[in-house]
């Protein structure tokens, strides 16, 4: 018993599995306080705000108990202070001690000080919430962080899990401007009918813009990060409707976010026939099914829908565009002359370069990333490896190193050592002809699990002492 619950402190997976079941009733609790507030606006509904506050208070305090009890055996055990907590679980640890901090000086100062209506922004947005819900995100990221720094390859249940909330947390802060709760187009809407026509379309078009962009920002960030199987964006996008419809009980809207995620679950499939990953084009894929499933819902509601077709057209276009756009920019990074002028800001950290050292973890975290990036000419051409002598520096750089990569690995695949062929026919059926996933290729190739992931990582290995001979001899010249 005793070993279990050890196990349970200090297993990375498990004290991800643990951090994502509390995080899901914190995040279900703070969504059952927000329907109290918002769903009857003249009046809070006391009895349903207590049972959320509850549920918040007691999954906070299970999740903090928890982490301090993984924190005080790391600890025990001698390690360093930053490194007690499995990768990416000190950060959730410190972010729920600010939750409690922020809520202490909410509820003994900040209210009794300045006071608020209950209802509304002002409620939403006092300084202590503000940090609160800072802090929750950081908190229900945990499980997703220590997957990206574990460079776990496929997106796990957990690790969707953690995304949706991290998703949630979003359109909790910004509930106000959410198509979901408040269906502006909607015909029978009482507050759009109560207001100008005007205002009702600016609202409804602010919030369906907004939120179609923090999706295709989750739908990117996901795709960018890991290897996502059939029905995770489906499964991430549904798990956050049905949080946010909690807040006004909309659930008839909820298939607008399932449909848009198994449009961007099919785009993402789709595409995966080719090198890279999808970005902008996945982005305007969620935006646009989004668009279109609101449209299609809200116009088959009895009441109907209260926006003509020019307009509902023209939602749909600058949704698409919107994602579109804010895709390639994600994708693409910040430009050197925005990042230029201000180097006081940069972080002290150098990135990443690539180096002969052979047991340099760098080196083969650089080759992976730049085999991702293969079918992404504007992102290869960033990687390190485009440093490298034997590649020429310029436009051409990203082509070139392309190339070489693809080189490379067909020699690999064609050696006379048969260890060395499998990881060579390994990278080129996953990275170059983008066969299928690591699953489909492991069974075709007839390999156990783990002997596909040392052949993986042996062929990193490989292409990063190919390039070291390559750049050696081109110096030699």
């Amino acid at each position: 018993m005793l070993k279990y619950l050890r196990k349970l402190v200090e297993e990375p997976r498990a004290v991800d599995s643990v951090v994502v079941v509390l995080s899901a009733w914190f995040l279900l609790g703070a969504y059952i306080v927000a329907y109290a507030y918002v769903h009857d606006p003249a009046a809070i509904l006391q009895s349903t705000a207590r049972t959320g506050s509850t549920i918040v208070t007691g999954a906070w305090s299970a999740l903090t108990l928890y982490l301090f009890a993984g924190f005080a055996v790391g600890l025990r055990a001698g390690r360093a202070w930053n490194r007690a907590l499995p990768d990416g679980q000190t950060g959730t640890f410190a972010a729920a001690l600010i939750f409690g901090s922020a809520w202490i000086v909410d509820s003994a100062f900040w209210s009794p000080a300045f006071g608020t209506s209950g209802i509304g922004l002002e409620a939403l947005f006092t300084p202590p919430h503000l940090i609160e819900m800072t802090a929750a995100a950081v908190i229900v990221s945990g499980p997703l962080r220590a997957a990206a720094r574990r460079g776990e390859i496929a997106a796990s249940p957990v690790t969707l899990t953690s995304a949706a909330l991290l998703l949630s947390v979003f359109t909790f802060a910004t509930q106000f401007a959410h198509p979901l709760i408040d269906p502006w187009p909607a015909a029978d809407y009482p507050y759009g009918r109560a207001a100008l026509p005007w205002v009702e379309e600016n609202m409804g078009m602010a919030a369906l813009l907004a939120q179609t962009a923090i999706l295709a920002g989750t739908g990117l960030l996901l795709n960018s990060g890991f290897r996502l199987r059939p029905g995770s964006l489906t499964f991430v996008f549904a798990l956050n409707g049905v949080l946010v419809t909690i807040t006004k009980g909309n659930f008839y809207l909820l298939p607008v976010p399932i449909v848009a995620g198994v449009v961007a679950d099919v785009w993402v499939a789709w595409t995966a026939r080719r090198p890279g990953r999808p970005s902008a084009s996945l982005c305007a894929v969620i935006g646009a099914a989004y668009a279109i499933a609101y449209m299609a819902d809200i116009s088959l509601h009895p009441a109907g829908s209260a926006w003509g077709p020019s307009l509902w057209a023209g939602a749909i276009m600058a949704a698409t565009l919107l994602c579109w756009l804010l895709g390639r920019l994600l994708r693409s990074g910040l430009p050197a002359a925005v990042i230029a002028p201000y180097p006081m800001f940069m972080g002290e950290t150098e990135p990443e370069r690539w180096t002969l050292d052979p047991d340099r973890t760098a080196r083969e975290q650089l080759v992976r990333a730049a085999l991702d990036d293969l079918g992404t000419p504007e992102a290869l051409g960033r990687s390190p490896l485009a440093q490298l002598p034997v590649v020429s520096k310029g436009e051409s750089a990203a082509v070139e190193l392309r190339a070489l990569l693809i080189d490379v690995i067909g020699e690999l695949a064609s050696s006379t050592s048969p260890r060395d062929a499998e990881a060579g026919h390994l990278l080129l059926d996953y990275y170059v002809k983008r066969a299928g996933s690591h699953e489909l290729i492991m069974e075709r190739l007839h390999m156990s699990r783990p002997t596909y992931y040392r052949r993986l990582h042996h062929g990193f290995e490989l292409v990063a002492s190919r390039l070291d001979e390559l750049s050696v001899a081109n110096r030699s010249l």
